[in-house]
C-alpha cells in the first residue's frame, strides 16, 4: 500500500495526491484505503515516514561501516545517487517536500533534515578531530553545503546525468563540504588540514 502511495504521490505531488488516487494504483477500493489511511493527513505522514526511512537507512549504513570522514560522506553520495535510480518515487516526493514551503509538512521536512545534518556533523566534527578536516571549516555550514548538494544529486540523476559526471560531482561536493582541494589517497583515507 505504501508503495502505490509513494508513487501517486511522486506522480501527482504531496498537495494533489488523493486515497482515491492511491485506490486506483492498488487496484483496490477507495474504502480499502481509507482504513488503511483514515485520514489525509495520515495518509500524508505515513508516505513521507516512508521517505524519511529511506534517508535514515542511507545515512545509518554508512555510519556503521566505520569509514574515514570522506569516505563516509562519499558512501552516503553514492548510495543516494543510486537510490534516485532505485528508488525514484522516493526520492521525487522527497524533492516535492523539500520545496513545500507554504504547506503543512514543511516544518516535518525540516527537522527530518535537520536530523540528517547532526549526522554530518558528527562525521565533520570527527573529521577536525582527526585532522583532516581544516580547523577553519565551518561545522553546520558545511553540513548545509553537503545535505544541499543531495538535492541537486537527485535531480542529476532524474535528469539522467552520465555516471561518471556525476561521480565527479559527488567527490567535488564531499571535497567543497570538507575543505578539501583534493580527495584524500585511496589508502590511506585521509589528508592533512
Amino acid at each position: 500500500m505504501l508503495n502505490c502511495s509513494l508513487a501517486v504521490f511522486a506522480e501527482h505531488g504531496i498537495a494533489r495526491a488523493t486515497h482515491s488516487q492511491i485506490a486506483a494504483k492498488a487496484g483496490m477500493s477507495v474504502s480499502a484505503v481509507y482504513s488503511y489511511f483514515r485520514t489525509r493527513e495520515d495518509l500524508v505522514h505515513a508516505t513521507l515516514g516512508e521517505v524519511e526511512c529511506y534517508l535514515d537507512r542511507i545515512f545509518e549504513q554508512a555510519v556503521a561501516k566505520n569509514l574515514s570522514p570522506f569516505e563516509a560522506l562519499l558512501d552516503i553520495g553514492r548510495i543516494f545517487a543510486e537510490g534516485a535510480k532505485s528508488q525514484p518515487d522516493i526520492i521525487r516526493v522527497l524533492l516535492d517536500w523539500s520545496t513545500g514551503v507554504g504547506l503543512e509538512v514543511w516544518p516535518n521536512y525540516l527537522k527530518m533534515l535537520g536530523r540528517l545534518e547532526e549526522t554530518i556533523k558528527d562525521i565533520l566534527a570527527r573529521g577536525k578531530a582527526e585532522g583532516v578536516v581544516p580547523a577553519h571549516i565551518d561545522i553546520p555550514t558545511a553540513a548545509r553545503i553537503f545535505t544541499g548538494g543531495g538535492h541537486t544529486v537527485a535531480l542529476m540523476q532524474c535528469a539522467k546525468i552520465a555516471p561518471d559526471e556525476l561521480n565527479r560531482f559527488i567527490v567535488q561536493l564531499v571535497c567543497g563540504a570538507m575543505g578539501l582541494s583534493r580527495p584524500p589517497p585511496p589508502e590511506s583515507g585521509a589528508q592533512p588540514a
